[in-house]
């Protein structure tokens, strides 16, 4: 597979799970020139709707956090402006991330999100089919990037960011 040089890398935190019930409280991303680390984008999303403490124990995000920052109307075009038409890169991003994106995008673009999309799990699941867990903690204790997992949106893109350079140096060795 082609891999690009040029690309961007994103996280997101959630209120859930369900694409349809939940929403997107933090946006994550890494932009990646030349396959270089030349930008990021961080920025927090007022939910209007409480946050379960499972979340916030997870992510560390509460409420008084996300109370002043912009609403997803506002954040998702800036975002998908910033990402332009590179592709984009994440960990469960095609289950997971892509998904919230993308319904968001319809209801408030009326437009799909046409970026390509490549997916670091599935990624090493192909590389790597005898490890038994691809989870990205998974991922970064194995390729000796950190030993833990902040579940925030950019230092989670930005571990994503090293697992597919990992990955992509491995691929050429092999």
């Amino acid at each position: 597979m082609l891999l690009p040089d040029d690309y961007v890398v994103l996280d997101l935190e959630t209120t859930g799970v369900s694409w349809y019930r939940d929403t997107i409280i933090e946006f994550g991303a890494v932009k990646v020139v030349d396959r270089k680390p030349i930008a990021t984008f961080q920025q927090l999303v007022n939910p209007f709707r409480p946050l379960s403490p499972r979340i916030t124990q997870l992510t560390g995000i509460t409420r008084d956090m996300l109370a002043p920052a912009p609403d997803l109307d506002d954040v998702l075009p800036a975002f998908l402006d910033w990402c332009g038409d590179d592709a984009l890169i994440g960990h469960n991003i095609a289950r997971f991330d892509i998904k919230f994106i993308d319904i968001a995008a319809q209801r408030i673009l009326q437009r799909s999100v046409p970026n390509p999309v490549i997916d670091t799990l599935q990624m090493s699941r192909t590389l790597f089919p005898y490890e038994r867990h691809h989870r990205l903690l998974d991922l970064i204790q194995r390729f000796g990037i950190a030993d833990v997992e902040e579940h925030r949106a950019l230092a989670d893109a930005e571990q994503t960011r090293m697992c597919f350079e990992w990955m992509r140096d491995y691929e050429e060795r092999h």
